[in-house]
C-alpha cells in the first residue's frame, strides 16, 4: 500500500514538473510567419501573413486592411485603425530580440503634453496550451506602462516560436479595463 503511494507521489511529482517545465529553447530569433500562414482568433478574427520587411512581419487582416506588427507585438496601423509609427520609434520593440528570459529594456513615450513610461520585459518562457490545446513552448513578453499621471497597465503576449506569432494576448489597465486575444486555429 504505502509503495503504491509512493509510486503514485512520484508520478504525480513528474506530471507536475513536465507541465511547469520551462520551454525547451532558450533564446528566439526574430522571424515572421511563413507567407500565407492564417491565424484564427477567439473573436472570429483572421489574419494572413504576407512577408517580412525588417522587423515588421507584414499582415492582413481578412476583410480588412493590411497592416504591419513590430516585434510580433505592436500593430501599425492599431487595431482601431490609428497611426502608431511614433509610438514604435519610440518604443523600439526590436531591441527585444533576440528574446531570452531575463531581458529588458525601457523607454519613454510623449504626445499631446502627456509622458508614459514603459519598461518591456521578457519574464519566462513556458509551454501553454496553444491552438487545438496542444502544449507549446512560448515566451511571455510583458509590457509595463505608467502614465505621468498615476495610470498603470500590463500586457503580455505569448510568442509560439513554432508559429513565430503571438498565440495570446491580454492586458489590464487601473482603469479596470482588460482585453483578450487568443489564437484557436494555425492554417499553413
Amino acid at each position: 500500500m504505502i509503495g503504491r503511494m509512493k509510486i503514485h507521489l512520484a508520478a504525480c511529482a513528474l506530471g507536475l514538473a513536465v507541465l511547469s517545465a520551462p520551454a525547451a529553447a532558450q533564446t528566439m530569433e526574430f522571424g515572421c510567419p511563413d507567407v500565407g500562414t492564417t491565424f484564427t482568433f477567439d473573436s472570429g478574427t483572421k489574419v494572413v501573413s504576407r512577408g517580412r520587411d525588417g522587423m515588421d512581419c507584414k499582415m492582413d487582416a481578412v476583410g480588412g486592411q493590411p497592416f504591419k506588427v513590430r516585434g510580433l507585438i505592436l500593430a501599425n496601423p492599431a487595431p482601431d485603425g490609428a497611426d502608431t509609427s511614433a509610438f514604435i520609434a519610440a518604443l523600439r520593440p526590436e531591441r527585444l530580440w533576440p528574446l531570452e528570459v531575463g531581458k529588458k529594456i525601457e523607454a519613454r513615450y510623449s504626445a499631446g503634453g502627456r509622458t508614459w513610461n514603459y519598461i518591456l520585459s521578457v519574464p519566462l518562457a513556458e509551454k501553454r496550451p496553444g491552438p487545438g490545446r496542444a502544449m507549446i513552448d512560448t515566451f511571455v513578453i510583458e509590457m509595463n506602462e505608467q502614465g505621468d499621471k498615476g495610470e498603470r497597465s500590463v500586457s503580455r503576449w505569448w510568442i509560439s516560436p513554432a508559429d513565430k506569432y503571438a498565440i495570446r494576448f491580454d492586458s489590464t489597465n487601473s482603469a479596470g479595463v482588460a482585453n483578450r486575444a487568443v489564437v484557436t486555429e494555425v492554417t499553413r
